[in-house]
C-alpha cells in the first residue's frame, strides 16, 4: 500500500527485551489499523485542522503541433493552443488553484489530457512532472478523451504509478484506474475516495483497446461495482463511522434529476443566482444532463453502501453542487482554459460557454477548481465551494448580480 504521509502507519513493530530477558509477544492490530489497510493508498493529515481536498477537472491540454488530423483545429486554435502555451493556458491556472487553497490532496476527475493531440506522449509526461512539482498527493482518473493516445492507456497508466507522489492503480478491473485512497486522522480512516473508471472508450485507440478490459461504454462493469461494494462493507465491519465519497469523470442519469428543481424553461442556471436556492447549493449548470444508469441500480446501490459524495467532470460548462437523495453531487469547476469554458460578462453578469473569448461584451474566463473541506472531527464535508483563479474569474461578486 502506497502511502504519502508524514508517519508510518502500522509499519514498524517495536521491540524490548522484558525483564527475563524475553522479546514481548507484539500486540494483535487494532481495528482501525485493520481498516486502513484495506485501502490502496492513504493520506495523513495532523490532528486538529480540517482536511482539504482539491477537485480539479477536465485541463484536457491540446497539443496543437501533434494534431493528428489536418485541419482538426484551424488556424486560429492551432495559434492559440500550440505547444508552448500550455503555461498560459493550463498550468498558471492549477498552479495558483493549488497554492491559494493548500490542499493535503488532489483529485482529478478525467480528461488531464486529449489523447488524439498526445500521439507522443509527450503532454501527459509534462504534466506529470508539473503536478510532482508541488510534493503533495495527487491521484487522477481517466476520462473519455485521455485513452485516445496512440500510446494507449496502459503506457498512460505506468506514468501515473510511476510517479512519486501520485496515488494510482490500473487494476484489471473494467476500465483503467479504480482505487481507494483513505484520509487518517489520528489513526483513524475518516474518509474514504473510490476514484473510479467511468468508461467510454467508445473514440480510444487501438493500442487502448488491446488490454481487453477497456470498456467503450459509459458506466461501471459489473467487477468495478462488485469490488468497492465488498471493499466498503469490509472497512464498515471494521469501521462504523468512515465516510465514502466516490469520484469518477462522467455523470449519471441521477445528475440530471439532482439538479431539476434549478431549471424551468432556461437552458442554463446560475445556482448561486437562483432564487430558491437551497443553503449548501452552488456553481453553474450550462445545461442539465443525465447519462449512464438509467435504471439507477448503481445510485440506490451507493446509497445502500452510505456513500455521501460523489465528484464529477465531463460537463465543461457545469460547475453545480447540490445534495439530492442525501448525497452531495458535483461538477468539478473546470481547470484549464483548453476547449470549451464558460466566460463571464462583466458588463451583464451573463455566463456564456465557448471554445475561444465570444465575440461582443467584456469576457473573462472562468477557470480553478472546487474545495471539498472535511471536517476534523469526523471526515465529513464542510461547506465545498469554488475557487476562481485571480484572472479568471477571482474577482466576481454575485451578490453584485443578484
Amino acid at each position: 500500500m502506497k502511502k504519502l504521509t508524514a508517519i508510518l502507519l502500522g509499519g514498524i513493530v517495536a521491540f524490548s527485551l522484558a525483564a527475563c530477558g524475553e522479546e514481548e509477544t507484539p500486540k494483535g492490530k487494532t481495528n482501525d489499523e485493520k481498516a486502513i489497510e484495506l485501502v490502496d493508498f492513504t493520506v495523513e493529515v495532523e490532528e486538529g485542522r480540517d482536511p482539504i481536498v482539491l477537485q480539479l477537472t477536465d485541463p484536457q491540454i491540446i497539443d496543437a503541433a501533434q494534431e493528428r488530423y489536418p485541419d482538426r483545429l484551424g488556424g486560429t486554435l492551432d495559434t492559440l493552443w500550440a505547444t508552448d502555451t500550455v503555461e498560459e493556458n493550463c498550468y498558471q491556472y492549477i498552479r495558483e488553484t493549488i497554492e491559494a487553497t493548500k490542499p493535503d490532496l488532489i483529485i482529478m476527475t478525467g480528461d488531464i489530457i486529449y489523447g488524439q493531440f498526445d500521439d507522443a506522449g509527450t503532454a501527459l509526461i509534462d504534466f506529470v512532472e508539473f503536478m510532482e512539482s508541488f510534493d503533495i498527493p495527487w491521484a487522477p482518473i481517466m476520462g473519455n478523451h485521455d485513452a485516445e493516445t496512440t500510446k494507449g492507456v496502459d503506457w498512460q497508466c505506468e506514468q501515473y504509478a510511476n510517479a512519486e507522489n501520485c496515488l494510482f492503480d490500473q487494476k484489471e478491473l473494467t476500465g483503467n484506474g479504480n482505487y481507494s485512497v483513505g484520509i487518517v486522522q489520528g489513526g483513524k480512516l475518516k474518509r474514504v475516495f473510490y476514484m473510479l473508471d467511468s468508461n467510454s472508450y467508445a473514440a480510444a485507440s487501438n493500442e487502448t483497446m488491446m488490454n481487453g478490459h477497456s470498456q467503450k461504454s459509459a458506466g461501471f462493469g459489473s467487477d468495478q461495482i462488485a469490488w468497492y461494494t465488498q471493499q466498503i462493507l469490509d472497512i464498515k465491519e471494521l469501521s462504523k463511522d468512515t465516510k465514502y465519497s466516490f469520484a469518477y469523470h462522467i455523470p449519471q442519469e441521477v445528475f440530471k434529476d439532482a439538479f431539476a428543481s434549478y431549471f424551468s424553461s432556461s437552458r442554463s442556471v446560475n445556482i448561486d443566482l437562483h432564487p430558491e436556492r437551497v443553503w449548501g447549493d452552488f456553481g453553474y449548470m450550462g445545461y442539465n444532463v443525465g447519462g449512464w444508469d438509467d435504471n439507477y441500480d448503481v445510485w440506490y446501490n451507493m446509497q445502500q453502501l452510505g456513500v455521501d459524495s460523489v465528484f464529477v467532470g465531463h460537463e465543461h460548462v457545469n460547475s453545480g453542487s447540490v445534495v439530492y437523495e442525501g448525497i452531495r453531487v458535483q461538477f468539478g469547476q473546470k481547470s484549464s482554459a483548453y476547449d470549451q469554458i464558460n466566460w463571464f460578462n462583466r458588463l451583464t453578469g451573463e455566463v456564456v460557454g465557448s471554445t475561444g473569448k465570444p465575440s461582443g461584451g467584456d469576457y473573462i474566463p472562468m477557470i480553478g477548481g472546487t474545495v471539498i473541506p472535511l471536517s476534523k472531527k469526523d471526515g465529513s464535508i464542510k461547506n465545498p465551494y469554488i475557487y476562481l483563479c485571480e484572472n479568471a474569474g477571482g474577482e466576481i461578486d454575485w451578490s453584485d448580480w443578484a
